[in-house]
This record gives C-alpha cells, sequence and structure tokens, in this order.
C-alpha cells in the first residue's frame, strides 16, 4: 500500500469531516503519515478479515468494519488531539482555545446518529401494502422454483404507472399499533446474489408506491417517489427552511407536483456512514417531503430517537424500514438479507389534511415494479 493508497483512503473515510472543520492545519498530513508507518500491518489485517468473512471469488466487499478504517479512525483523534499546538505552528492563535478545540471535536468525531436511527426505527416486514401486490409478501420465490423468474407480480405490474377507481384507495395499515394509518409511500427491494453452480445470475425486483400530486399522467418510466436529504428527521423545519409558516407552506403546496414521499439522500450529510462499510446505513429510508412537514406543523420526537414526527396528538409520521430473508452466493460468502424495505405512514387525520391540501383531481395513486437480472459487472446488489 502506497502513501497514494493511503491518501485515498483519507479521502474516502475522512474527507467529508476534514472538509466539515475548514480543513485543520496539519491534520490531513499527520493522518497519512501515521498510518503509512503502519502500512504493512494495516495490509496484513484487513487482507486476513476480507478472507474470513468471503470467497476468494467473490467481488463484493463484506460489510464489517476493517482495520483500515480503524486505523484512520484512531490516526485522526490523535492527529486532533494535538490540533491547537498545530494551528499555533502554523500561525493560528486564539484566545479562546477551548472553545475552538470543542468546534473541531464536533466536526471532527466520528458520528453514527444516522445508523443508529434507522436501526431503532425497523421493524419486522409489515405486510401492508397494495392488494395487487399480495403476491410479493413471498420474497424471492425464484430462489426455490426458476419458474417463478420474472415473478408474476412484476409481468403484470410492469406497464402500470397509476392505479384508478376505487383501487387507488388509501392503503390502510394493519400492524398495531398503527393500525388504521395511511401508507404514505412504500419501497422494497427483493434481491438475490448470482450464483456460480448452480449457474444463476443477480436478480431483483423493486417495488415502490406511493401518492403523487400531478395533472397530467404520470410517465412509465418515473418513480412515485422522489429525493431529498433525510434531515427532517432530526431537526425542525424553521431550522431547514427558515422563515417559513404554515400558510407560506399551504401556498407552495397549491402549486406543487410530485411524489409526496421521497427517498433519503445520505450525500453532504455529517458524519453519514459510508454505505457497505463499518456501521453502514440501511439501503432505503423514505422521507417526507419538508413542505409537506411545514404545512403541517410537525416536529421531531424529542429525544430523536427513530424517525418519528409529531404534533400535539403524539406521533403523526413515522418512518418504518424493515430486512430479512437470509440468503447466500452458494460459496463462503456471509448470509445477506434478500429483502430491504421502507414505507412512511401517516395518522389518519393527517391524511384527511393532506388529501384537503391538494386538488383531489390531482392525486394520484403511483406504483413502479421493475425486475432485473445480469453479472456481478454489471448489476448491483448493494
Amino acid at each position: 500500500m502506497s502513501r497514494g493508497q493511503v491518501e485515498r483512503l483519507v479521502r474516502f473515510y475522512l474527507d467529508d469531516r476534514l472538509a466539515d472543520s475548514n480543513e485543520p492545519p496539519g491534520v490531513r498530513e499527520a493522518v497519512i503519515q501515521q498510518v503509512v508507518d503502519r502500512v504493512d500491518n494495516i495490509k496484513q489485517r484487513s487482507g486476513e478479515q476480507i478472507d474470513q468473512l468471503c470467497s476468494p471469488s467473490s467481488q463484493r466487499i463484506p460489510d464489517a468494519y476493517f482495520n483500515d478504517e480503524e486505523e484512520i479512525e484512531n490516526a485522526i483523534q490523535l492527529a486532533a488531539a494535538g490540533i491547537r499546538a498545530a494551528r499555533a505552528r502554523a500561525g493560528f492563535l486564539t484566545a479562546y482555545a477551548r472553545t475552538m478545540e470543542a468546534s473541531y471535536a464536533f466536526s471532527l468525531a466520528p458520528s453514527a446518529k444516522w445508523a443508529l436511527l434507522e436501526e431503532s426505527s425497523r421493524v419486522p416486514r409489515p405486510s401492508t401494502r397494495h392488494h395487487f401486490l399480495a403476491r410479493s409478501l413471498t420474497p424471492i420465490p425464484w430462489q426455490d422454483n426458476e419458474a417463478e423468474w420474472p415473478p408474476p407480480v412484476a409481468v403484470e405490474l410492469e406497464r402500470t404507472r397509476t392505479f384508478a377507481g376505487q383501487d387507488a384507495g388509501p392503503v390502510r395499515v394493519v400492524e398495531r399499533p398503527f393500525g388504521g394509518w395511511v401508507q404514505l409511500g412504500m419501497f422494497e427491494r427483493q434481491a438475490t446474489l448470482g450464483r456460480s453452480y448452480p449457474k444463476q445470475p443477480i436478480r431483483q425486483l423493486l417495488i415502490s408506491t406511493g401518492l403523487e400530486v400531478s395533472a397530467e399522467p404520470l410517465r412509465i418510466d418515473s418513480m412515485p417517489l422522489g429525493t431529498n436529504p433525510p434531515n427532517i428527521w432530526m431537526f425542525p423545519y424553521e431550522h431547514l427552511l427558515p422563515g417559513i409558516h404554515q400558510a407560506e407552506a399551504a401556498e407552495i403546496l397549491d402549486d406543487f407536483e410530485g411524489p409526496l414521499t421521497t427517498m433519503a439522500d445520505y450525500r453532504h450529510q455529517r458524519s453519514a456512514p459510508h454505505r457497505g462499510r463499518g456501521a453502514g446505513l440501511h439501503p432505503f429510508v423514505l422521507v417526507p417531503r419538508l413542505e409537506l412537514v411545514a404545512f403541517l406543523g410537525l416536529r421531531p420526537e424529542s429525544p430523536t430517537m427513530r424517525h418519528c414526527l409529531v404534533d400535539g396528538k403524539g406521533p403523526a409520521i413515522v418512518g418504518r424500514n424493515w430486512r430479512g430473508f437470509l440468503v447466500h452466493d452458494g460459496s463462503y460468502s456471509p448470509l445477506t438479507p434478500a429483502v430491504h424495505g421502507a414505507d412512511l405512514i401517516v395518522r389518519p387525520d393527517i391524511y384527511e389534511r393532506l388529501n384537503g391540501a391538494f386538488d383531489h383531481e390531482g392525486i394520484q395513486s403511483g406504483i413502479r415494479v421493475q425486475h432485473f437480472e445480469g453479472e456481478d459487472s454489471d448489476t448491483e446488489y448493494d
């Protein structure tokens, strides 16, 4: 492992934290120097860890906390411990040393807050979904019966983008303690790994549903879900949209078009874990649109322990996620969940308020069902 490789590892693991702290003088170089000096030991230990967790032919990185990440984390904490002296050597003096150190500690400290919130929101796989998707409750049927690929539900709904008539009614939650709530959106992926014997490619079934606002027919290749940062689960909407109030949010919704549910995008979030490495994130998390939260006057649960927004009556919008049904690739790799999913559910009276905020003719019950198969090189599993 050369210095160039160490620099790439530091960028991979630490760039967001170093940028958030305005690249404190000397810290990046100190981390690189410490890790370069231990490069042979790191390479050996990381290789041994990978060998124990996957087969030699596997191209997937096991979801584990490896020695390279551990060593880089130790190195930045050691470097940060001497940050006052490093700044002084660089000519940066301050009369408020403790305040400065506290600021750097916040920016440079590791954080698993997003992963912890997601794990606290994990539930057993719910059966709540549109009745047209009832057969999808049987996970990965093709694993035991080749004739089940592609799954009948995917074939039947492949060209369906919206439900109409009575089929467009709200999907009611059946699981306690949220019985009678309305499912605002759902996403689920069912996937199996590629196998060499018997020969089988990677296969994925993707299901997404959600309420959308649109005066025009929805494009067949679009999704009933948007994308948004996850911040609304942790911060009041006033901090994310300064100056906004409920009346202004209502005006925004008058002209709004698009999905009411979004997929969480963790890019540029401070200390968000890297997917597939260490204490990682769940693949899919759903988030309500910020304008909806402002219109409803909701706030994160306090203390923030899960994906939950509340009002004076208690929980109002809840995000759930699930995973399960372990599979393997027929080799020596660890078992991997075949099913990952998430949904967004709202209290019945909250749903009625949302329903009243839009033109009823513009609200559509969207769906998108897709299936894919391919080799490791052209079909992404994680």
